[in-house]
């Protein structure tokens, strides 16, 4: 799947930093993480961010996704539904992804925000 991007004169140009796209004066910049139906390819839902999201995303067999971004937040999903369900301010840029371990049976979620390790531990249960 692309997302071209043309060229349209007066806008300011476009910056090519994987696909990242410049917005024209005035106007909002914002990136997502969308959800795909792998069956079909039709998107099931979609998370917008005021800035570009240039980290990975973990998702998680309690039905969790983890994501940050380059304001430094780290932000937890309803991996069906796409809701936000929590943030954290990191105080850096995200660009790395986050990764998860279990240790003395308790799960964890770690994410690389500048010079720091942020470890997190998750809930034992979580309703929806």
């Amino acid at each position: 799947m692309t997302w071209p991007q043309s060229y349209r004169d007066g806008r300011g140009g476009r910056a090519y930093l994987g696909s990242a796209y410049i917005p024209a004066a005035g106007e909002q910049g914002w990136g997502a993480l969308r959800a795909l139906d792998p069956r079909n390819g039709k998107m099931k839902w979609e998370y917008r961010y005021y800035s570009a999201p240039w980290s990975g995303t973990l998702s998680t067999a309690g039905g969790l996704v983890f994501a940050g971004d380059m304001e430094g937040y780290v932000i937890a999903l309803d991996a069906v539904t796409g809701k936000e369900l929590w943030h954290l301010q990191t105080g850096s840029s995200i660009y790395a992804s986050p990764m998860a371990y279990a240790m003395d049976g308790k799960q964890y979620v770690v994410i690389p925000s500048g010079g720091a390790l942020i470890a997190l531990a998750l809930p034992e249960d979580r309703e929806r």
